[in-house]
């Protein structure tokens, strides 16, 4: 997925040559200064997102009689141009957008820097001083930075401060759109889903919906869209897929997936994308077999600590569990033949294990697990082979809401860290397939001669 941040652009830059006995001129002297402004716009364009460094609140005007003047209070921001906007004094701004007759109309107030340049001023005057701009908008853009916005009434003039500001209501001040500066992230995360009408696949798309909603508290190097794309079974369409960082189905529908939906996995997978296919415990009636073996188990553990009970059922119990996990072992290695069968029409090869190794970065990247997390208690079963992430213990139904209600928090916390790594893996793959997508060749390079060969050390 190519960034879709305005800034910096993909520009070169160019600076003054300078020589003996060079004449400075007005145009000269600007460019000179603006390629100094040019190098420090760029350096927090390309670090740093634009937001409201401090104050810069917004109050209604109590004495006013219509009740639709503001005040902007004193404060500094920085727009996305890395332009620092300072606002020295409360300034006063009159809302003038009306609702339409049944319907509501939400306005941004947004303030903006504004370059002395732009201005006119009279040749005599010397120093210009970099001043900023407040608007009200419908739509904002991106050198916009919000202030606040207000969902205005038709015929209910008076705007008022909320009496909750974390769920303002109609003419009411609402602040949820403001935003400070921060580092831009390593990625923005677009995730999708194959769907039917199963109550199991809405779970799943909200689990995912969740963990994307995390990742601003738990990893914000990663920035997720929380609108999760949604493909019927019987085809992805092309385009939509290959903006997705990641797809999840379940392993139900993988297995129905028609050719031409398959084809267009495997195109998918073949531009750096990652399928996850999930399958719970209970669907591939892997629980019963697993609870089994817990209770096994645990009895066991019991019996090592009572020499006569070890005697006497120790190695029965050994039996039992040994023949449970043999089970389990058998039961996944079925579970892996429709994989393998459609593993040619997505372009993979199974033969290998699929184990992920301890340097792998499903294990440790960003967070590091030595055990996998659980899902109804039991530890899952992850496997990968490329593109492909194999998972028995559906962990998107312990994402967020969705999970069961018992679901302890350390459970919860493991799973959507195991998510994010699993979020960051497919980024990772993604950026680093484009890298070496080949692109044409430029008509002409006017770079000077001695910059077009490559530079071998010696």
């Amino acid at each position: 997925m190519p960034d879709s941040r305005p800034y910096p652009r993909l520009e070169t830059f160019e600076r003054l040559h300078i020589s003996d006995g060079m004449a400075i001129d007005a145009d000269r002297w600007q460019q000179a200064h603006r390629y100094h402004r040019q190098r420090q716009n760029f350096h927090y364009q390309a670090l740093q997102q634009p937001g409201i460094v401090n104050g810069l609140g917004v109050t209604t005007v109590a004495d006013q009689p219509d009740g639709r003047v503001l005040q902007i209070q004193p404060g500094i921001a920085i727009d996305v141009e890395g332009n620092p906007i300072i606002v020295k004094q409360p300034e006063d701004f009159r809302i003038m957008s009306e609702a339409p007759e049944g319907q509501s109309l939400v306005v941004h107030i947004a303030v903006n820097y504004v370059d002395p340049d732009d201005l006119r001023h009279p040749p005599t005057q010397h120093t210009v001083t970099e001043n900023f701009r407040i608007v009200e908008k419908l739509h904002l853009d991106p050198h916009d930075v919000e202030l606040c916005r207000i969902a205005l009434l038709p015929n209910a003039t008076q705007i008022q401060a909320p009496s909750n500001v974390f769920s303002p209501g109609p003419n009411q001040l609402d602040f949820r759109g403001r935003r400070s500066p921060r580092p831009y992230p390593q990625g923005q995360v677009q995730v999708g889903q194959i769907v039917s009408d199963r109550p199991a696949d809405i779970a799943s798309g909200q689990g995912l919906t969740d963990l994307l909603r995390s990742l601003d508290g738990l990893y914000p190097a990663l920035n997720g869209n929380s609108s999760v794309k949604t493909f019927p079974a019987k085809g992805l369409g092309q385009r939509d897929a290959l903006d997705c960082h990641l797809i999840h189905v379940s392993y139900e529908i993988l297995k129905t997936l028609p050719n031409p939906a398959l084809q267009q996995v495997q195109a998918y997978l073949a531009q750096g994308g990652v399928l996850l296919v999930g399958a719970d415990f209970a669907e591939v009636n892997l629980l019963d077999w697993l609870d089994l073996g817990q209770e096994l188990e645990s009895g066991l553990a019991e019996a090592r600590r009572d020499v006569d009970l070890l005697a006497q059922m120790g190695q029965q119990l050994q039996t039992e569990v040994t023949a449970n996990q043999q089970a389990l072992q058998n039961q996944l290695a079925e579970l892996e033949q429709p994989l393998q069968a459609i593993a040619p029409q997505l372009g993979l090869d199974l033969t290998d294990s699929g184990e992920l190794d301890n340097d792998h970065p499903l294990r440790w990247q960003p967070f590091t697990f030595s055990q996998w997390p659980k899902r109804q208690g039991h530890t899952i079963y992850l496997k990968n082979w490329g593109g492909l992430v194999w998972m028995v213990g559906d962990l998107s139904r312990s994402w967020g809401r969705n999970a069961q209600p018992d679901l302890p928090r350390d459970a919860l916390r493991s799973a959507q860290e195991w998510g994010i790594n699993l979020l960051s893996f497919a980024v990772q793959r993604q950026q680093w397939h484009q890298a070496m997508q080949q692109l044409p060749a430029p008509q002409s390079d006017n770079r000077p001669d001695s910059l077009r060969g490559r530079v071998q050390s010696t």
